[in-house]
């Protein structure tokens, strides 16, 4: 009697994917952040330039809650492709975007971020003044309140949303005044000074994810 043979493996046909970034962003914010992240995408799809998928979500929390919000998307992402065995579902970087404020949590958010591969990104005092960089320099210490009246007359009637005349063409200028405030704070998971940020690293993130190889899961 010849050998039983065993049933052939059923695999599902591998269609072809688009190999593009999926870049993940939370923002501690529900409102202004959300809207920038969006409209930068839009921005750099009519320039054109190739974009992946990036979700963009706010939380509303504090620091270290929104770093726990990015590190459970990721893992149900992973799992999701474990899952459909497509690497395709994983995605590539996961941005945590979160203000210095008051926030007694920030330390540990900076820790937890940096042990669990989160790219946290810390505006100081607050994301506002990544905004305001697209319009002028502010070299000096602001208080959130001083920098969003500033934000205020550039922008008629700002109450936390962005109008459609917003000025995302002028991220890399609002890029090289962030690198002149603090050009220390050029890596995520660290605080810099005031005035502060490096949320150019995730527009610079949502340019460049028009290519990609699938990540390991």
């Amino acid at each position: 009697m010849s050998p039983r043979r065993s049933p052939p493996r059923l695999e599902r046909p591998s269609a072809k994917r688009d190999p593009k970034k999926r870049i993940l962003v939370i923002c501690e914010g529900v409102v202004t952040e959300v809207q920038y992240f969006n409209g930068v995408k839009d921005h750099f799809r009519a320039v054109p330039v190739e974009v992946g998928h990036c979700d963009v979500d706010g939380c509303g929390k504090d620091p270290l809650s929104v770093v726990r919000e990015a590190i459970r998307r990721r893992d149900k992402a992973r799992s999701a492709a474990r899952r459909h065995r497509d690497a395709f579902l994983a995605y590539d970087e996961i941005w945590a975007v979160v203000d210095v404020d008051d926030h007694a949590s920030l330390d540990e958010a900076i820790r937890v971020a940096r042990d669990d591969g989160i790219n946290l990104v810390i505006s100081r005092p607050c994301f506002e003044i990544w905004l305001l960089w697209h319009y002028q320099d502010c070299p000096a210490a602001l208080t959130a309140k001083e920098i969003q009246r500033k934000l205020a007359t550039k922008l008629p009637n700002y109450d936390k949303h962005l109008s459609a005349t917003f000025p995302y063409h002028d991220y890399l200028r609002a890029e090289r005044r962030a690198k002149s405030a603090d050009p220390d704070h050029s890596a995520p998971n660290r605080k810099g000074r005031n005035p502060s940020t490096n949320v150019w690293l995730v527009v610079n993130g949502i340019a460049q994810s028009g290519k990609r190889e699938p990540v390991g899961i």
